[in-house]
């Protein structure tokens, strides 16, 4: 099975858990176009994957998701346009963005990064600068040991094949956390 395809049903789960859990979702469409018509047609990027709103606070969320224990920095998985865009969101009150990274080789283990922190890492790590992090930096990648310190982890359950996460708690801490 392709990565894609498992970040496609990672995206599934926090959708179903939303629905189960009565929390408003909408996961922005992907466009996709033949390859013939792409190199003619310039279409916009998604800033995000999703929006989740939550008693009065609003979530934009970018997904990823690896069988690795690091999430690479390169444009190719971590998109300029996406951080731009997430950092762009915290300049509006009750909204709060970030990364959701799923470990999902590891059991599993999901942490929602806030825009502010996943940036703080990023320059830190590519510029090689002293930091207070207990975990080993890496200069190419943001490693599970790094998200389980700066991140809130999503807890989640499996039932039978897919996965169930707890969104309401996870945005609880959130609001608590960032309000």
């Amino acid at each position: 099975m392709s990565s894609t395809k498992h970040g496609k049903i990672f995206e599934q789960e926090i959708e179903q858990s939303c629905k189960d859990q009565n929390i408003f979702y909408f996961r922005v469409r992907d466009v996709n176009i033949p390859p013939d018509l792409r190199h003619r047609i310039k279409l916009p990027q998604n800033k995000y994957d999703s929006l989740i709103y939550y008693k009065g606070f609003l979530f934009p969320i970018e997904m990823k998701s690896t069988k690795q224990k690091s999430i690479s920095l390169k444009d190719a998985v971590i998109k300029e346009n996406q951080i731009r865009n997430l950092k762009e969101a915290t300049q509006y009150e009750n909204v709060i963005p970030g990364f959701l990274m799923n470990f999902r080789e590891h059991d599993n283990q999901t942490f929602f990064i806030h825009i502010n922190d996943f940036i703080t890492y990023k320059n830190i790590a590519e510029n090689q600068l002293n930091n207070s992090y207990k975990s080993k930096i890496n200069k190419s990648s943001i490693p599970l040991d790094i998200c389980k310190e700066i991140g809130v982890e999503v807890i989640n359950i499996k039932k039978k094949v897919r996965y169930r996460y707890y969104v309401n708690k996870l945005l609880d801490e959130l609001i608590n956390r960032y309000s």
